[in-house]
């Protein structure tokens, strides 16, 4: 610490879409008054928390080397909005490559570094989460919510749900309708 402010210290570290979102979410707050401020300063506060911890990491050589560039993880930004509005699509890793223009390496790296996931589990991270809202939000039934979401297979879908939430599709789908949706607390 420069306790006679005589040092001037930076640190310019990697793009960081996490921060870049922390930022973007730090803009849009609306409220007014001291809801506003507590806000503001909780938020500033997890902004500097994140800046420090990627200072960090650089310093101690833990930062994940990347080789891809902003651009190129910018691209991968937006497939994956691209994909949490389309969960339902059929994708295949090969087919995201050619529309990427990134080679199916980039695209892992790129989602790992990201989301710390592949594409694959990314897919299935954000199918289950939307079967999870349809299950709280519709009267479907868990066939319907199955294939409206993308999954071919009921019993696949019924192991991948239970090993996520560790409760059956059905035993959740009874448990929402018994509790209002508040009340019901599943990760």
């Amino acid at each position: 610490m420069d306790e006679d402010h005589e040092k001037v210290i930076a640190y310019f570290g990697a793009y960081n879409f996490k921060l870049a979102d922390k930022i973007g979410a730090l803009r849009k707050i609306r409220h007014i008054g001291m809801i506003r401020i507590l806000r503001v300063e909780g938020m500033v506060y997890q902004i500097l928390s994140m800046h420090i911890q990627q200072h960090d990491k650089a310093m101690k050589g833990t930062e994940l080397p990347t080789t891809l560039l902003k651009r190129e993880l910018k691209i991968i930004r937006n497939l994956s909005k691209s994909i949490i509005k389309d969960v339902a699509r059929e994708y295949c890793l090969e087919q995201l490559s050619l529309e990427t223009g990134l080679s199916q390496a980039k695209l892992q790296e790129g989602f790992k570094l990201l989301y710390t996931r592949t594409v694959t589990e990314y897919i299935r991270h954000l199918r289950l989460e939307a079967a999870r809202d349809l299950i709280r939000m519709t009267v479907m039934n868990i066939s319907e919510i199955v294939y409206s979401i993308g999954f071919s297979s009921r019993s696949y879908f019924s192991k991948i749900f239970k090993d996520k939430y560790g409760i059956s599709p059905n035993d959740f789908k009874n448990k929402t309708e018994e509790y209002p949706t508040d009340e019901l607390n599943v990760a």
